[in-house]
């Protein structure tokens, strides 16, 4: 199989114009420019996209799948009362209910050029969702308790339920982590002994970390929503809390949750400067997602000083429930237009932000010697987008086109390990009205 197009982007090296992308199984066995590779590989069928760009997948390190159907529910909040009224909502969904959010945040996932993901799970739907849909990713086991008492039940219900979830994702291009939610929803002792049991089954760990000014104030003073409305909800109100003194991240590395490494911590909006130097000490990666920590108020990233240090930062959408659309151009250009205008300059460019969606991403989990870019030996995970139409000629540089003018509407091909999932506004392995059918009356309820 040969794919042609106007640009190539391998991402680890510079962009071909009228480039070529050849195909064997589910591995890239080639990359050059049209003419090499048709003359190198006579026999393979070519299919020409023409004015559109060839690029490896996206790489979405932080998504909820299952919590796709709360678009526009929980509109116009800062983050503790969304995550209250989100929270309120979420106990009326069955477990069929959040079996078909999970498809729909599937379906969206594909149609916008995204072909891994990192999603993070309470009901499990995102690793049936995932699998039946033929995405790539992690699927993060996500757990919550501040009940000392009851720390031993939930650590033998997550080892059950983990075991459970591997075998599950036998035969997918899924793989199983864990996921404690949040310095203000996971007990110290929880946080410790869980992560430690990760890293004796080599499972990739996320959390969510320091992500609104609400958990530092719940973490550092032991005050504000969290530790009063929230507590109560959720049935912690009896729960004694003492205020640590200092900040999320500061309080994670005192109780030992980054040792071993191979964390991608989640958001990471309220942190300095020495939160930052404990975050590159142990190696701990970002999911940078711009769009969700501006919509709720959370804060914005200081990317330049994540980037400086060299640490491994990607980008992540969230969820629908946060952020309206799942849509890696929209989280590209939005991240990168505030972060020129907070830095006052142009430091940051088209290029950097598509490589945080790209390869980025695939060095904070841990996956860049599989994909990420378009290398000879490589997973066939690539997308096509059109770039054919008025807003988009001409097009001198197909990064700025891409970061610029492009949008989930202009996927026209999504393939994971050599197969098409996505093709001209039509899925493979998913039933696009159905899913949409079976959503409206879950919208419904949560409305």
């Amino acid at each position: 199989m040969l794919l042609a197009a106007k640009w190539v982007l391998p991402i680890s090296h510079k962009p071909v114009e009228n480039g070529a992308i050849v195909i064997e199984g589910t591995k890239i066995k080639d990359v050059g420019t049209f003419e090499e590779m048709v003359n190198k590989y006579p026999g393979e069928e070519v299919s020409d996209f023409g004015k559109a760009v060839i690029l490896p997948g996206f790489i979405d390190l932080h998504t909820h799948l299952e919590y796709s159907v709360f678009r526009g529910v929980c509109d116009d909040l800062g983050y503790a009362d969304w995550k209250i009224q989100l929270t309120i909502k979420s106990r009326t969904l069955t477990e069929s209910d959040w079996m078909h959010s999970a498809y729909l945040g599937a379906l969206e996932a594909i149609q916008s050029g995204i072909t891994t993901i990192a999603d993070i799970t309470k009901s499990g739907a995102s690793l049936t969702a995932a699998k039946d849909a033929g995405l790539r990713g992690i699927i993060y086991y996500e757990v919550t308790g501040m009940d000392y008492a009851k720390l031993p039940k939930i650590m033998s219900h997550m080892d059950k339920d983990v075991t459970n979830w591997i075998d599950k994702a036998k035969g997918s291009n899924l793989i199983i982590g864990f996921a404690p939610h949040s310095p203000y929803t996971v007990a110290p002792p929880l946080f410790q002994e869980s992560t430690k049991w990760a890293r004796e089954r080599n499972l990739q760990i996320c959390t969510h970390l320091a992500g609104s000014k609400a958990e530092y104030d719940f973490v550092k003073y032991g005050s504000g929503q969290l530790s009063n409305e929230y507590w109560n909800l959720v049935g912690w109100n009896n729960i004694l809390w003492q205020p640590t003194g200092v900040s999320p991240v500061k309080y994670l590395e005192e109780w030992g949750v980054f040792d071993g490494g191979n964390i991608l911590a989640v958001h990471c909006v309220q942190v300095d400067e020495s939160d930052i130097d404990i975050l590159k000490r142990y190696n701990v990666s970002i999911a940078h997602c711009p769009r969700c920590n501006a919509k709720l108020g959370m804060g914005i990233a200081p990317l330049s000083s994540f980037l400086s240090r060299g640490m491994s930062v990607g980008i992540g959408t969230d969820s629908p429930a946060s952020n309206n659309t799942t849509d890696v151009f929209d989280e590209m250009r939005i991240g990168l237009l505030i972060q020129r205008g907070i830095t006052r300059s142009a430091d940051f460019t088209a290029e950097d932000f598509v490589y945080m969606a790209t390869l980025g991403g695939a060095g904070a989990v841990n996956m860049q010697d599989k994909i990420g870019s378009l290398e000879a030996g490589k997973e066939a995970d690539v997308i096509v987008v059109d770039m054919s139409h008025s807003h988009q000629v001409p097009a001198g540089d197909p990064y700025s086109a891409l970061v610029y003018t492009a949008n989930q509407e202009n996927i026209v091909l999504t393939m994971v390990a050599g197969k098409v999932l996505y093709k001209d506004y039509g899925y493979t392995n998913l039933d696009e009205m159905e899913i949409l059918k079976k959503s409206e009356p879950i919208r419904k309820k949560v409305k």
